[in-house]
């Protein structure tokens, strides 16, 4: 079991290069101006105006190390969700902190895809910043954690998941957190990323040379060998292969692996050479190499996850490698108007929208039917017992 983590627009330029002069012109030593008659980037610095606005903030829906996100509800009836942001930490500036926030909102402000979440408004409470975003009303590791996902259904959602991201590289940025924690389910099953707080410019409009990350960020088991032993990498390769540990993870139920090192036994034992067999050039080893996890895998989903998976970066499948993939591109996939509406709706599969309560009640009855099935076993072995 898997525990909680230890339309791409034809002229993005414009966007991009809103993205880029923001985070490149916010220098550290530059203060945004929360007081007074400025209003840069924040609708208000009263805390009224949030529940005039949006309504009072209700139900937690979430807490990570970046801030907890709330459900609020406006008089309309229409419904929110705000990320209230962590308190500033005595290692960082007060510029630092604001450049922090304030960049996480520019990102999200900026992209506008139907698999990446609208990000709305900013707005100051007291020494508190807050981010107000559309409401989706599912949590995805809690669907995927049901046990109820069909084939088709894991393959138009890793598909979802795949086009958002390709959005984001469309635009110049890499993710760098993508997991099952940061995804989002819509009532049409539309998925959406969230959380841009890890995300990186890695190109610039009109330029070609990329620009290198650095830093260990990301839960462990989603997280690129590269990341753990260089100091500067390419971000790109990193959001494959976090795609492919979500994709397995949907599978499976489980991670691969706790972290991608060589002192996990399990990621050792993958990263390793295959056996080879002389009689039998073309098996393919169980115990060791890559194999070992993908012939867990759907057959036809094998050869693109594998590429996915590769070890170096540089060998790794590109997102446009991805795109083109036969499999891939054969998968029946959801896609929405500008309404919202799905277009064509799936013939191929539905989607379970469970919720934390549904999936309690699940693990509830499965606890109880394993109870009463391991009741039903002893009473037959002590049946053939007696009658022995």
């Amino acid at each position: 079991m898997i525990n909680p983590s230890p339309q791409i627009s034809h002229d993005n330029t414009k966007a991009k290069s809103s993205i880029a002069k923001f985070l490149n012109q916010l220098s550290p030593s530059q203060s945004v101006q929360t007081t007074g008659n400025s209003k840069l980037l924040f609708g208000t610095d009263n805390a009224s105006e949030l529940i005039d606005k949006y309504g009072i903030p209700g139900k937690v829906l979430g807490e990570g190390a970046g801030g907890s996100v709330s459900v609020v509800k406006r008089s309309d009836g229409k419904l929110y969700a705000v990320k209230k942001f962590r308190p500033k930490n005595e290692r960082e500036t007060e510029a630092d902190y604001q450049k922090k926030v304030t960049s996480e909102f520019c990102i999200g402000s900026t992209l506008h895809h139907q698999n990446v979440i609208d990000t709305l408004d900013m707005l100051q409470e007291g020494m508190n910043f807050l981010v107000v975003m559309e409401f989706a009303p599912y949590d995805f590791f809690t669907i995927v954690m049901s046990g109820l996902m069909t084939k088709h259904e894991i393959y138009c959602c890793f598909r979802q998941i795949v086009n958002g991201t390709a959005y984001l590289h469309s635009m110049g940025l890499a993710h760098r957190d993508l997991k099952l924690d940061n995804c989002v389910v819509m009532e049409n099953g539309i998925i959406k990323l969230v959380d841009f707080g890890s995300a990186v410019v890695f190109k610039y409009p009109y330029e070609t040379e990329i620009v290198k990350a650095k830093g260990v960020v990301g839960s462990d088991p989603y997280l690129a060998p590269e990341v753990l032993v260089e100091k500067y990498y390419d971000p790109r390769p990193l959001d494959i292969w976090s795609i492919a540990i979500m994709f397995c993870c949907m599978t499976l139920r489980r991670f691969p692996w706790k972290a991608p090192k060589q002192t996990d036994n399990s990621f050792k034992l993958f990263a390793m050479k295959p056996e080879p067999n002389p009689e039998n050039p073309e098996h393919k080893s169980r115990s060791r190499g890559p194999y070992r996890l993908l012939r867990l895998l759907p057959h036809a989903s094998r050869p693109l996850i594998g590429k996915m998976l590769e070890l170096k970066p540089e060998d790794r499948a590109t997102m446009e490698d991805v795109l083109n993939d036969e499999w891939l591109q054969s998968i029946e996939v959801c896609q929405v108007d500008a309404e919202e509406h799905l277009i064509n709706p799936p013939q191929t599969h539905k989607h379970h929208l469970v919720t934390e309560e549904e999936l309690n009640e699940l693990e509830k009855q499965r606890q109880e039917k394993k109870k009463r099935n391991e009741v039903k076993q002893k009473e037959a072995a002590q049946s053939v017992k007696v009658e022995g």
